[in-house]
């Protein structure tokens, strides 16, 4: 009765879809609110301080994405085996992945060890980049953990835990960013952006506790056998590594070209790079939308694939198309229609960016277009993923990526050309624009579909 309970089927209604993709949209707003708050705060505290912590933070991302995009594909796995009914399975890709994890430290601790000397920040921002980046690549396997458990609760359609850590992480880094960045009186020194990076540690932290515990609680060791099921496969290891190592690769590099991007513009002068900060702190806040409806799309296609029902498949991708565009107008709608009341409420964090505004204003425009874009790609890439094509729209993605803006980024910049952020975002658009073409025929063609053996 336990198991009929606790192993609930996804439905192909809307409802049934928003019951899974809802929460992990929030899921994905935590972790980007994670960030977003450090900038926020950081920009309050000092213009200087959120640029330096933006270009090690993306550096950072790079290892942080490469291991929880091998890490998430645990939901693939327990999405299958929950609609194949293979309950006695689920627990096995969780702990594969945990031991994926723990073997991780051999390599994230000497990449921060040298972390230093790993970078291309500008001068006038490496003291703090540095220390911001080095605390984050020492703990990046947090967020791993938090990809690994989550893909328990969110393969089986079990997602109210999912709001709980949004809202407990939340509220963790909101207070100890407060605390740490700007000081707290005698007790704490003001730490600027070191304080931000341990903020986001710790919460991150308190989400795996959180998570980690409920994996163990004593009725998933009865249902599950969580605790017992957790000897090494060599089999199902590699094949989360074969699923996810493309992803992985695929989305260090999208990290790096981007990295690269940004350093360029900070390179030319200070303004570009601020303005391009802001436009991608915007990014990381409205974002969340394609992180939460790719991880959806495939936790829920994962488990129709595991009951062999492409017609289920169909009708899900259908709904999710409209549901996407609805929320994308709904959350997105004020970039498009009110930027001058964004930019103020950017502007009273710090009013050094007031004279950013008319380059803002047609960045927030082409932003809602190429977030809209990136949205309805994030379900195409979703489906793909959970059919296991995975190599297809990585190749694709960054053909692009490189194609539309690293190259003529580069070239802009070599020949001293480069002088608009607004041009960058708008090569970013097109980006977006021409992989969602691409996806959307390769999902057309249903050469991803294909039978798991379980």
């Amino acid at each position: 009765m336990g198991s009929t309970v606790n192993n609930r089927q996804i439905s192909s209604s809307t409802s049934g879809i928003l019951k899974i993709i809802v929460p992990l949209i929030l899921s994905a707003l935590s972790s980007n609110l994670l960030c977003l708050i450090d900038r926020a705060i950081l920009m309050h505290y000092s213009i200087d301080s959120m640029n330096a912590a933006m270009l090690g933070g993306n550096l950072a991302g790079f290892y942080t994405y490469v291991l929880i995009s091998i890490a998430g594909t645990t939901e693939i796995f327990v999405g299958q085996y929950n609609g194949a009914m293979k309950h006695d399975k689920i627990a096995a890709p969780i702990w594969q992945m945990i031991y994926f994890v723990g073997a991780s430290l051999f390599f994230v601790i000497p990449m921060a060890w040298f972390s230093k000397y790993l970078n291309l920040i500008p001068k006038h921002y490496a003291e703090d980049g540095i220390a911001f980046q080095k605390i984050l690549i020492y703990f990046c396997w947090l967020p791993a953990l938090t990809a690994v458990f989550t893909g328990f609760f969110v393969g089986r359609g079990r997602t109210k835990i999912i709001t709980l850590i949004v809202v407990v992480g939340s509220i963790v880094n909101v207070i100890l960013d407060c605390m740490l960045i700007f000081g707290c009186g005698d007790i704490i020194p003001s730490m600027g952006c070191r304080g931000a990076a341990w903020a986001t540690i710790i919460a991150e932290a308190v989400q795996v506790l959180i998570l980690a515990a409920s994996f163990w609680s004593r009725s998933n060791r009865r249902i599950y056998n969580t605790a017992g099921n957790s000897k090494f496969d060599k089999k199902l290891f590699m094949e989360c590594l074969r699923v996810g190592c493309p992803m992985s690769l695929g989305r260090a590099a999208e990290i790096l070209a981007w990295y690269l991007v940004y350093v360029a513009l900070s390179h030319v002068s200070k303004e570009l790079g601020t303005v391009h900060g802001i436009a991608s702190t915007i990014y990381i806040f409205f974002a969340f939308v394609c992180e939460g409806l790719s991880k959806g799309t495939a936790a829920i296609t994962s488990n129709f694939i595991g009951r062999q029902d492409l017609a289920s498949i169909q009708k899900v991708f259908k709904r999710l198309i409209s549901i996407t565009l609805v929320l994308c107008f709904a959350v997105m709608s004020p970039l498009l229609i009110i930027p001058e009341l964004v930019f103020e409420g950017l502007s009273a964090v710090n009013s050094d960016i007031a004279v950013f505004y008319p380059m803002m204003a047609a960045i927030f425009r082409i932003l809602f277009v190429a977030i809209t874009l990136e949205a309805l790609t994030s379900t195409c890439w979703g489906t793909l993923l959970a059919g296991g094509d995975t190599k297809y729209p990585i190749i694709v993605n960054l053909l692009c990526l490189g194609g539309f803006v690293v190259l003529p980024v580069g070239i802009l910049f070599a020949t001293g050309k480069l002088n608009s952020a607004v041009l960058v975002q708008f090569l970013s658009m097109c980006w977006n624009a021409v992989c969602l073409i691409l996806l959307y025929r390769r999902y057309k063609g249903l050469k991803w579909y294909r039978s798991f053996a379980f």
